[in-house]
């Protein structure tokens, strides 16, 4: 009887988890065709297939909806960065260009997503959402182990603060990626290419 129970149980956990990866398919779906802003929780229910409320059983709200969404997004960039330092060699600005670019990609494919994420990163202040947000710093680790390499190595500065040289990266990264959210904006690619060698220029080893 008790494997029975387990059993069962497993089987709506299963079901459970089948029924959240599909709510989130829609929910990523709507909002690419949609817009963040004008998708709602109805339209997501309609696209899935399920109740309103079931939408709201895998994830609490709009803005969960989208985070989970997102850990996903930054999950797939981890593995994806992860292969292409492995295979990289050479200088680390290089390495660090190449990152980068490779991430300039993955967040275009996904800027619907990726604004409406970061506009609610400086609009909303609960804790629970920028925790959320926060934690989807992993994907940068391989940046930031471009940056302290390239110290280690002589490359750049030796009295350089990798946490500022990451921050400073990380808003050269966001400014670019906004240039394609302007009606007349460059390139984002170009910018970022541009920036970069600015930034690498000043933190070079003299």
């Amino acid at each position: 009887m008790r494997d029975a129970a387990v059993k069962r149980v497993t089987r709506r956990d299963e079901r459970r988890e089948t029924t959240r990866m599909a709510v989130l398919d829609a929910a990523r779906e709507v909002f690419l065709s949609e817009g963040y802003q004008g998708a709602t929780i109805k339209m997501i229910a309609d696209r899935a297939g399920v109740s309103a409320g079931t939408v709201l059983n895998a994830e609490p709200s709009k803005a969960a909806l989208l985070m989970a969404i997102m850990r996903g997004h930054y999950e797939s960039i981890a593995e994806s960065a992860g292969h292409m330092e492995s295979a990289l060699s050479g200088r680390a600005a290089d390495r660090l260009a190449a990152l980068l670019q490779l991430m300039m990609d993955a967040h275009m494919r996904q800027i619907e997503l990726v604004s409406a994420s970061v506009g609610h990163s400086w609009l909303d202040d609960g804790e629970a959402y920028q925790r959320a947000f926060d934690a989807m710093d992993f994907a940068w680790a391989p940046v930031r182990r471009a940056l302290e390499e390239g110290v280690r190595s002589g490359e750049l500065r030796p009295d350089l603060d990798p946490s500022a040289a990451f921050a400073c990266t990380f808003d050269i990264f966001m400014g670019s990626l906004r240039e394609c959210r302007r009606c007349e904006g460059e390139d984002p690619h170009a910018a970022l290419g541009r920036r970069l060698t600015l930034l690498i220029e000043g933190m070079a080893a003299r």
